[in-house]
């Protein structure tokens, strides 16, 4: 038997090529191969740079911090610079969602990081992963650094990797809570995306609410979309640079999972993408994540798939504190069935 090991990040606690890899040992097949991936979000720039450099910027609180600049060849002569919003403004960055100030939060960080990109080099590609992102404040922090240090980035040369097809407005309502946003905090950062949103209109002639995606990361793919940006599926540009389709048809299994499956992650993150990639080809999947909303986990297991939760085999305190020792038990346990 042929096994894919194709897993996202365990946001916060193991990165998808640290669970890829854990798998991977434990397994017990005739071949196993290891495909970590990404959407956008946490470990974006891990699985597809080839190196990196840390560059002095700011979190989301505005707090001093450093974050790294990936970087890939795609040719002999050309080089692509990869950017990850989760590394600079990212929720795991300051702690979660308990330590964030949703209001104040805002992602002046990712303009710091593209700032030192066009310094320090001349891309002739640039990438932004956005996903994971502690901010809701429609990519104001980013345009304003943008507008005041007149950084003119060649828009042909700007490519953001996006994780959810969220609109603009809703970014608020959406993702709000998840970033520590209480009902009366969603209700004014989505009176403020509107404002934000009739100033693009203004200021750029374009209303982001007619491109989906543009709530990424909080309303920066917006901001990034109105200077000029080009918009793409995160798991397909990663799929495609890794040629996951072709590694997918070379499998007998493919075993895939991220921190939680819920509905958000059958609408373009990786599970729903390695999930549409292996129907396609007729491959079963096993689905292993940390934790799980009940509907997705029958709708998961109604395609034909099977869907293994750590925190309901093993506790949640457990699936928390060890993802990775008990995804080994879990492999174990099912190469000697």
């Amino acid at each position: 038997m042929k096994v894919l090991a194709a897993f996202d990040s365990f946001k916060g606690t193991a990165s998808a090529r640290e669970v890829s890899h854990t798998l991977a040992r434990a397994l017990r097949a005739d071949e196993v191969r290891e495909c970590p991936l990404s959407d956008g979000g946490d470990g974006f720039l891990e699985v597809l740079a080839d190196r990196w450099e840390q560059v002095a910027t700011v979190d989301a609180l505005g707090r001093p911090c450093r974050a790294r600049l990936g970087y890939r060849a795609f040719d002999q002569d050309n080089v692509e610079v990869i950017l990850e919003t989760a590394e600079t403004i990212g929720l795991t960055r300051i702690g979660g969602a308990a330590n964030n100030d949703p209001i104040r939060a805002d992602s002046t960080g990712v303009a710091i990081l593209l700032e030192e990109a066009l310094r320090r080099s001349e891309p002739h590609r640039i990438l932004i992963g956005c996903g994971g992102s502690a901010v809701t404040d429609g990519g104001l922090g980013f345009i304003r650094r943008v507008r005041q240090r007149r950084l003119a980035p060649d828009p042909r040369l700007l490519r953001v990797a996006l994780d959810v097809q969220t609109r603009f407005s809703d970014a608020a309502a959406v993702f709000g809570p998840q970033k520590g946003a209480s009902v009366e905090a969603v209700r004014l950062l989505t009176m403020r995306l509107g404002a934000a949103r009739s100033w693009y209109q203004r200021w750029y002639g374009i209303d982001l609410d007619h491109f989906v995606g543009t709530g990424a990361a909080g309303g920066l793919s917006g901001a990034l979309l109105a200077i000029g940006a080009e918009l793409t599926s995160g798991f397909d540009e990663v799929a495609g640079r890794v040629q996951l389709a072709r590694q997918i048809g070379d499998a007998d299994l493919v075993v895939t999972g991220e921190g939680r499956l819920d509905d958000t992650s059958l609408g373009g993150k990786v599970v729903g993408g390695v999930l549409r990639l292996a129907e396609s080809q007729g491959t079963p999947v096993w689905v292993v994540v940390g934790s799980a909303a009940p509907e997705t986990v029958r709708a998961v297991r109604q395609r034909g798939h099977r869907v293994s939760v750590l925190s309901e085999l093993f506790g949640l305190d457990m699936a928390l504190a060890n993802p990775l020792g008990l995804l080994t038990q879990l492999a174990t346990a099912v190469s000697e069935d």
